[in-house]
């Protein structure tokens, strides 16, 4: 689709760009954290607030395709496309917040790999730190870095009248690396607030145009039914239709559970934000405010949709070309001149928050996981900002390459992430059980996709399977769903008996972990060696179960404000003034639960004040063990 230039629409993308690259560039100072240090640099002086980082968080998870994929799926879905995204992201986010995030903050690493040194033994740690930092940049980071630098050429292209790549890039790639170059994580956590602010003032414009447009809440669900009388009740509903061609039920259940399973026990850029905050009740936070934000930016992006339903009925059968064509025709059916420029700069914004969060954690994961472990080198831990700043050039130079072969790079890395989803257990496991070790991990990785590929030939033998795949497209994701659950049981049966056959870590490696981390689940044999030793615990019993409680209770009320507000956008206002009320219910009994489970984790206020006397008793208990050891 291609517009007519139109001076005010660029004026207003220029004047964002301009302000994203002024806030980037004094980020550091706004923030108050010292780039020349490496903890200045790569985390901000850990001394972040919860919902900045949280902001942060939901500002680098939507990249160029949300917009048009999730708008292209409210077409076909109507208002239920909110279960699509409280079920990937509400429990996933809450568990490994509650559960996982003040972990990671007691073990006062500085990226997610390092953990893997502290929990496994001498060179076997080392060697899945390298591979997990390597994984996570070779196949998670630059690609989608690329995904997202030809994200702004598709998104800018149509209206600047730009054909080649080369002069899109020219145009973004400057402006990003200056900034993260000069301020570090803070500027990308500063820029993140103003992408994220950009985005919800945008979506709220057309949320409000598209109102308008049909005459309030009430007409446009009137227009709805008008146009489609035998579909409206289920585009209507927020209760997702049996059998529905692209969310049914089944398939809502499906991505709860896959996409939840093992979340927390590793972390990539998100653990930047964790690792960067002042205190474990603020890293906590980060899966709060992310969330919220991140539902607040798609429950904006998708309501709109259902103008586009009521002008064309025909979209709810379209198929996946044209439906992704529909977010850039609503901006130019709903959209005023000007106003359009707001909506292009928010896709912009989503773009460049994503690449400058995967660059920062990318080039400091190379530094800290990877060169400093292989070369030893204290010149390399002195100078590590510059040294994070030339892996940033490399990682951009890679991601340059994707954008180019765009096809079958992305196609491929998006091929061998999936392999991978069936050791998601594992993250868990090795936080929660002392028998993991590194043959332990090795069998799940390795195993792991070689169930995934072989599993699709062998199910293609059964007639049954043939018989269901003939079906329509509900019925095979379905069975997508279903033949990943089965790559995850059956993968975690064989890395569970190989641990079982195999020695536990070395019991000091255990010992120090356990006093460094305090570890839910089954550790007793550890804790027991270690009060044999002298050592005393207070730890709560049912950590897990408490915690797994206050995620219920927050992804309660969490969905019940999106369901609320999407009855609200279609005039259905006793309804949804019924579960607003419920929601301030659950609010309240979250906040208690919270408070009581931040308390039992040992995060809370006033973590601050006894830092220092950790720190202290920490290192003399750890004194202890290398004595006792030796």
């Amino acid at each position: 689709m291609e517009y007519t230039i139109n001076y005010i629409d660029i004026t207003v993308i220029t004047i964002h760009l301009a302000a994203t690259f002024i806030l980037g560039i004094f980020g550091s100072r706004i923030l108050k954290s010292n780039s020349k240090e490496s903890e200045g640099y790569f985390l901000a002086g850990r001394n972040m607030p919860g919902w900045l980082t949280g902001i942060s968080f939901a500002a680098t998870a939507i990249n160029a395709d949300v917009a048009p994929a999730y708008v292209g799926m409210a077409v076909i879905v109507g208002l239920p496309i909110c279960w699509f995204y409280l079920s990937r992201f509400g429990f996933m986010m809450l568990i490994a917040g509650l559960l996982f995030f003040p972990l990671w903050r007691r073990l006062k690493v500085s990226t997610g790999p390092e953990f893997f040194s502290l929990r496994f033994s001498g060179g076997g740690g080392i060697f899945v730190r390298l591979y997990t930092s390597l994984w996570s940049v070779c196949f998670g980071m630059i690609p989608w870095i690329g995904a997202g630098l030809l994200g702004i050429h598709m998104i800018l292209a149509p209206y600047l009248h730009i054909e080649d790549k080369t002069i899109t890039l020219l145009i973004i790639i400057p402006m990003l690396l200056l900034y993260i170059w000069i301020a570090g994580f803070s500027g990308v956590l500063i820029t993140d607030f103003l992408q994220a602010m950009v985005i919800i003032f945008a979506s709220v414009i057309l949320c409000v145009t598209v109102l308008v447009r049909f005459g309030g809440p009430q007409g446009l669900a009137d227009s709805i039914i008008a146009a489609m009388p035998e579909k409206s009740g289920e585009i209507l509903s927020i209760m997702p239709v049996m059998g529905h061609r692209a969310l049914s039920p089944l398939i809502i259940l499906g991505w709860f559970f896959l996409a939840t399973i093992g979340k927390g026990g590793t972390v990539e850029f998100e653990g930047q934000r964790v690792l960067s905050c002042s205190s474990s009740k603020e890293a906590v936070k980060v899966s709060i405010w992310g969330l919220m934000a991140l539902f607040v930016i798609l429950l904006l992006l998708t309501l709109p949709a259902l103008g586009a339903l009521a002008l064309h009925p025909k979209l709810y059968t379209a198929g996946p070309v044209e439906r992704e064509m529909v977010y850039g025709m609503m901006l130019s059916e709903f959209l005023p001149t000007g106003m359009r420029g707001i909506a292009l700069a928010a896709l912009v914004a989503a773009v460049m928050s994503t690449i400058s969060g995967h660059l920062s954690y990318g080039s400091q994961t190379l530094v800290n996981d990877v060169a400093i472990p292989l070369t030893k080198s204290n010149y390399l831990r002195t100078h590590q900002v510059w040294f994070g700043r030339i892996f940033m050039l490399v990682i951009m130079l890679a991601s340059i390459m994707v954008v180019y072969f765009a096809t079958s790079l992305i196609g491929i890395a998006i091929t061998v992430i999936g392999l991978f989803s069936s050791v998601a257990l594992m993250n868990w496991a090795q936080w929660w059980w002392w028998r993991i070790n590194i043959y332990s991990w090795i069998t799940a990785n390795v195993f792991g996709p070689v169930i995934y590929l072989s599993s699709g030939f062998i199910l293609q033998n059964f007639d049954w399977w043939q018989q269901h795949m003939a079906m329509d497209g509900t019925m095979q994701q379905q069975l997508g769903l279903l033949k990943a659950a089965i790559c995850v049981v059956i993968n975690t049966l064989v890395w569970f008996i190989v641990t079982l056959l195999t020695q536990p870590e070395d019991m000091s490696v255990l010992k120090k972990f356990y006093l460094k981390a305090k570890p839910m689940g089954y550790w007793g044999p550890i804790k027991k060696q270690l009060e044999l030793e002298g050592h005393t615990f207070n730890t709560p019993k049912g950590l897990i179960s408490g915690g797994l409680c206050t995620v219920l209770c927050g992804f309660i009320w969490m969905s019940l404000l999106i369901l609320g507000l999407s009855l609200l956008y279609v005039g259905r206002y006793i309804a949804a003034v019924f579960i607003l009320i419920c929601v301030i219910v659950f609010i309240i009994i979250f906040k208690r639960l919270f408070d009581w489970h931040m308390k039992r984790m040992g995060a809370d206020a006033n973590e601050g004040a006894v830092k220092v006397a950790d720190c202290s008793r920490e290192a003399s208990q750890l004194s202890n063990i290398c004595e006792i050891d030796n």
